[in-house]
């Protein structure tokens, strides 16, 4: 159940608020630290799509067809967010909450109310953070929408939504104490979850946008996914391992860090911080559906 890269996770959490607590680190640091992050985990855990597929049907029609299959997706995806923005926006709030559910849960998962569970629960936790930082998260969805928007309803929306998230966590949590041997192998998971929980809140309250959000998705989703395909393919749980992983994701890595490296010298000379990261996100949203869909193939092994 990897409680123990939890709490590794948790205790760096722990280190970085105490460095912007005494160093008051400015947003160019924050965004820099947030790009380093980006490059070094968030990008090459995606980049072993290919070598899960491959370990999971290894004949070769099969990795044809998956390859078109993949390429087909994120073009697809790419032309939805290009014709129908906020339609590609709702679309990835909701694989994203199914996505950072599954990773974040420490229960069974077997059946489809096992998967509607985290899926509501990392929905409660996406509109959490986007109404936390509803004035950022608008400069971006407005460059998307590409049209005037009414700011102040979502501001209002946001500051409704807000409270709402949290009681709903504190709902389905309470719901699941009552359920806990149909949700969970072992009753202790629910409460190493439930304290997971209430600390991501926490820091994600008093932190930063930027350290918050290279914090939960480059170091916590990041490497937490690492470690769920360590387990499922039998990698150690040591430098080798680790390495095997990293080494294995190096080639869509770096035709990754190439894609990003084009559009940073396409921004190069913008003022605009929303615009280009505007462009990174919809980069990252392309590559999240077809990743989605070759995650969810993993199953987790218990520790």
């Amino acid at each position: 159940m990897q409680i123990k890269l939890r709490l590794y996770l948790i205790l760096f959490a722990f280190l970085l608020f105490l460095i912007d607590t005494f160093f008051a680190l400015n947003n160019s640091t924050q965004i820099s630290f947030l790009i380093l992050v980006l490059i070094l985990f968030g990008v090459p855990h995606g980049a072993l799509d290919l070598y899960i597929d491959q370990h999971l049907n290894p004949s070769e029609s099969h990795q044809k067809l998956f390859l078109l299959k993949y390429i087909a997706n994120i073009v697809g995806y790419a032309l939805v967010w290009y014709f129908f923005p906020m339609a590609a926006l709702f679309i990835f709030i909701g694989i994203t909450a199914f996505h950072f559910g599954e990773i974040d849960w420490l229960g069974k998962s077997e059946t489809f109310v096992h998967k509607l569970a985290y899926s509501f629960i990392g929905l409660l936790w996406i509109l959490f953070l986007l109404s936390k930082n509803i004035q950022f998260a608008l400069q971006i969805f407005m460059r998307m929408e590409r049209a005037a928007s009414n700011e102040s309803y979502w501001v209002t929306l946001a500051n409704k939504i807000y409270p709402i998230t949290l009681i709903g966590l504190a709902s389905i949590y309470c719901m699941l104490f009552f359920f806990k041997s149909y949700f969970f192998s072992n009753n202790k998971y629910y409460y190493y979850l439930v304290l997971q929980q209430i600390i991501l809140v926490v820091f994600a309250f008093f932190m930063p946008l930027w350290l918050c959000f290279a914090f939960y998705f480059g170091f916590w989703h990041s490497l937490l996914s690492f470690d769920k395909i360590r387990i499922t393919f039998n990698m150690s749980n040591n430098f080798k391992g680790w390495k095997q992983l990293l080494v294995n994701a190096a080639p869509f890595s770096i035709m990754a860090w190439l894609g990003f490296i084009f559009i940073t010298f396409l921004t190069l000379n913008s003022k605009d911080a929303s615009g280009v990261f505007t462009l990174l996100f919809i980069s990252l949203s392309v590559l999240a559906l077809p990743h989605l869909q070759i995650f969810t193939k993993i199953k987790l092994k218990q520790d």
